[in-house]
């Protein structure tokens, strides 16, 4: 059995010790009863207004099977798959249960019970509360470092706030690694139209995705980037950066739709500086109190942690600090199966060791989704062609062997590994206020 302990460098508005101990004293129950030690406390919270975590010591029972808990509501319902999370197969540790959008209040809490398959659930535990930011005030900026990031982080997001949302896409996206792992096989005969036709269908991609969810298109950029790193801001800002395959390529390629005016627009070179100031113009001119971006600590893909590190330069540059800046993962590394179990499960943060961050502490915030909101997260991933992954025979073999002999709930909405992990009942964030995000990330650099 390996043992792994999930840790954090959280900062909860308030916490209680707990316990879960069996319901009976049959070894055969898998039904523990979850209190608190203070009841009092608890009892003056509004728990609506906060997001919930239960960190408890989780050991797997099976070696390839996931463990699983599920919450118990005073009706007895047990079976929706919303209520219940995923955890590793043979491995041990502390974990975390994501509670919110569950307690209604205190009596519900006094007759809660979890119900847990294919794993065990030791006594000591702890109870988080984060109290939930206000974001229904003011607007909202989502960075996607790439089309489909800001749907596979944020969809119920920018859908619940549709109203005040404003999502840009920074990369091009215009790699493609050779003619027969083109979007439409045969369509191009040579590398360079192959790379110029994708950059300009991620582009279609990120203006029009969001419109399904009622964005503005006004609302919506793609800044066409390409070959930054992270290094390229401080080591080389002001240096071109070329296409290795189709060298005349130009951040104007995804900029066609835009209907924003932006610094880089004439100059149309994809630099480090020209980056910074898009991104700083974008902060002046749509002053959003919540920004999203990718966390630069957690995940691990260059572009991300370079568009992290993008935003903190333009806070800095810019005349506009947003209050609170949204971190989310959508790469881990080695790990490709979390969020873990089937689509609408339940989630909590990405699996993460260290209790220690740049960002000194976070807070946690846990946005629920609507089924029907899930549904339509689906159908947003059906309009992205990075998501359109091949019917292949092992592919189809795996589906099949999951519905009609494991029975294991999946419903494969598509082939590629996004549409099982990322369509959830929640989608989970950590988050600073926007001068600690610039000032931490700076400073270190």
């Amino acid at each position: 059995m390996k043992k792994l302990d999930y840790q954090y460098a959280l900062k909860p508005d308030w916490q209680s010790d707990a316990r879960l101990e069996k319901q009976t004293t049959d070894n055969q129950s898998n039904i523990v009863n979850l209190t608190l030690s203070d009841n009092t406390g608890f009892a003056e919270l509004n728990p609506e207004q906060y997001t919930w975590l239960l960190s408890f010591t989780y050991q797997s029972t099976h070696k390839k099977k996931s463990g699983s808990v599920c919450v118990i509501l005073e009706n007895n319902e047990q079976n929706t798959v919303n209520h219940r999370q995923y955890f590793e197969a043979g491995e041990t540790g502390t974990r975390y249960l994501n509670l919110s959008g569950l307690l209604a209040d205190y009596q519900t809490l006094s007759q809660w019970q979890l119900v847990y398959d294919h794993c065990l659930l030791m006594p000591d535990a702890t109870l988080l509360g984060f109290k939930k930011p206000d974001i229904h005030h003011g607007p909202i900026l989502i960075i996607a470092p790439h089309a489909d990031d800001a749907e596979l982080a944020a969809y119920g997001v920018y859908s619940d706030f549709s109203d005040q949302v404003w999502i840009t896409t920074i990369n091009a996206g215009q790699n493609v690694q050779s003619l027969d792992r083109q979007y439409i096989t045969g369509l191009d005969d040579n590398l360079k139209d192959a790379v110029s036709r994708k950059a300009k269908i991620r582009a279609w991609n990120s203006m029009t995705t969001p419109l399904l969810a009622g964005v503005k298109f006004e609302r919506l950029s793609s800044l066409g980037y390409f070959n930054l790193t992270k290094n390229t801001f401080y080591n080389a800002s002001e240096k071109q950066q070329n296409d290795s395959v189709c060298p005349e390529l130009t951040p104007a390629i995804s900029r066609a739709l835009n209907t924003m005016t932006l610094p880089n627009d004439e100059s149309n070179i994809s630099s480090g500086k020209r980056l910074v100031d898009d991104l700083a113009s974008l902060l002046d001119q749509i002053k959003p109190t919540s920004v999203f971006v990718t966390d630069p600590e957690i995940d691990p893909h260059p572009k991300h942690i370079m568009s992290a590190h993008a935003l903190a330069l333009a806070i800095q540059q810019s005349g506009h600090i947003p209050d609170r800046v949204f971190m989310y993962v959508n790469h881990l590394r080695k790990i490709k199966k979390f969020p873990y179990g089937p689509e609408h499960a339940r989630t909590a943060l990405p699996p993460w060791y260290e209790s220690t961050s740049k960002f000194g502490h976070y807070s946690c915030y846990s946005h629920q989704l609507t089924l029907k909101t899930q549904k339509e997260k689906v159908v947003s991933f059906d309009s992205m062609h990075d998501l359109r992954s091949k019917p292949r025979i092992q592919k189809m073999l795996k589906a099949w062997w999951h519905k009609k002999v494991l029975k294991s709930g999946y419903q494969f909405y598509g082939y590629h590994h996004y549409f099982q992990t990322h369509i959830k009942a929640n989608e989970v964030f950590t988050f600073v206020d926007g001068k600690t995000f610039s000032d931490s990330l700076l400073q270190k650099e």
